[in-house]
């Protein structure tokens, strides 16, 4: 066998990265995010948007597999969306990244759809430990996390 011919089959066996859709109103908060999981061999940036009507235009082509939702203030407007991505991608996971400041904030989300809930105080390692953690879950395994609520753990 020749070189060329084992690199492509090499190549070819490596898993595909789990495309991750960003959500984020603040243009700052968008760039930290996008950034923090650029260099991730196992995860890569499909799309990014700040509003709902981004979100909406590219979600049903791109498909992703993670949704990443910042959500924003307190308010249903965000809540509903999160309920809509659902209903369009059902087979994506959705990360609701939230205010620390904002009581009930987690469960909301958890009840509208989030699939899991992280603060927006969490640090880089968490994030990416967290993303793994619903790319793992997505392929029927189970891991505990303690920086992280999830849909039914309460």
């Amino acid at each position: 066998m020749t070189k060329d011919i084992r690199l492509s089959i090499f190549w070819n066996m490596q898993p595909q990265p789990t495309t991750v859709m960003v959500i984020e109103k603040h243009p700052l908060m968008r760039a930290a995010i996008v950034n923090a999981i650029a260099d991730e061999p196992d995860l890569t940036i499909g799309a990014i948007a700040a509003n709902g009507f981004e979100t909406m235009q590219i979600v049903e082509n791109l498909q992703p597999r993670i949704i990443l939702f910042a959500i924003g203030n307190p308010g249903v407007d965000d809540l509903d969306m999160m309920r809509e991505l659902h209903k369009r991608v059902p087979t994506a996971v959705v990360l609701a990244l939230i205010s620390d400041e904002v009581d009930g904030q987690s469960q909301s989300a958890l009840e509208y759809g989030a699939d899991m809930v992280l603060a927006k105080t969490a640090s880089r390692a968490e994030l990416l430990h967290t993303l793994r953690l619903m790319k793992v879950n997505m392929e029927g395994s189970e891991e505990n996390s303690s920086h992280v609520h999830r849909r039914g753990s309460g």
